[in-house]
């Protein structure tokens, strides 16, 4: 069994094509774009041929593998020499992945949930009040930037808001200047059917149901243009899980931390 380094190419986006139409559930937007995407890629080779491809961060952790169908047998097996050659320690896989997630399970010496992920009853909702909220544009993208270190520590240096704001896909919700909640409603590329929901309310401002108010409004700006909406969030973001399932969504997958016993 070989594993070779490549770039994101068209073999592997043929791959992972096949791979998303076998998900039970989709794949969370942010994880595909912020984990997944970042992480190297390679194929894997049986002999002459390749069998599959899998994601490997940094951290030597496990994103993302795939299988084609004649070779599933083989799962269990090159999860196996990934760990006995130490090319991963640790594995972050979603249950939307079944046998992927079943074969590290098989070698696993802890599982911890990481992120919920949910889909919509895709059934228009009642609004009783509409919150106002607006584009963020390019003017705008500095003090955003400010929000997101400021209330989640994310340290924006690689321009994701600027990919956002330049598709029009993120949103905010000012009170006085102040920044109440920012809010992205992504129109996914890999998968057209699906759209991704995320809300961030300010510290100061939580616990007042600005967060259902937005995700609703959004909800329904998403069933509109015929798409589905999907979202997610932490495991121990019990506020942000409670306002999810109030706008009408349910868990269909979870993300889980495995890590691996030596071999």
């Amino acid at each position: 069994m070989k594993f070779t380094k490549t770039d994101i190419t068209d073999t592997i986006n043929g791959l992972r094509s096949q791979l998303y139409q076998e998900l039970t559930a989709p794949i969370d937007g942010m994880w595909e774009i912020l984990y997944i995407g970042s992480s190297q890629h390679y194929l894997i080779e049986d002999d002459i041929s390749t069998i599959g491809y899998c994601c490997i961060n940094d951290e030597k952790c496990l994103t993302q593998i795939f299988i084609i169908k004649d070779y599933l047998a083989l799962m269990e097996k090159v999860i196996k020499e990934l760990i006995s050659k130490e090319i991963i320690k640790s594995a972050s896989l979603s249950s939307n992945e079944p046998v992927a997630f079943n074969s590290c399970l098989f070698h696993s010496k802890s599982v911890k949930a990481n992120t919920f992920c949910f889909e919509h009853l895709n059934q228009k909702i009642d609004i009783d009040t509409n919150i106002n909220i607006e584009l963020v544009t390019i003017d705008d993208i500095p003090s955003v930037k400010k929000f997101l270190k400021e209330q989640v520590g994310m340290d924006d240096t690689f321009g994701y808001t600027e990919n956002l704001v330049e598709r029009k896909e993120i949103f905010m919700h000012k009170e006085s200047n102040i920044i109440i909640a920012t809010s992205e409603c992504r129109m996914s590329d890999s998968q057209p059917e699906i759209a991704d929901l995320g809300i961030i309310v300010n510290r100061d401002f939580q616990g007042k149901g600005i967060a259902t108010q937005i995700m609703k409004m959004q909800v329904n700006r998403v069933l509109e243009a015929i798409r589905r909406p999907i979202c997610s969030t932490t495991f121990d973001n019990i506020a942000s899980r409670k306002a999810i399932e109030k706008s009408g969504f349910y868990c269909s997958n979870i993300i889980f931390d495995i890590s691996f016993k030596d071999l």
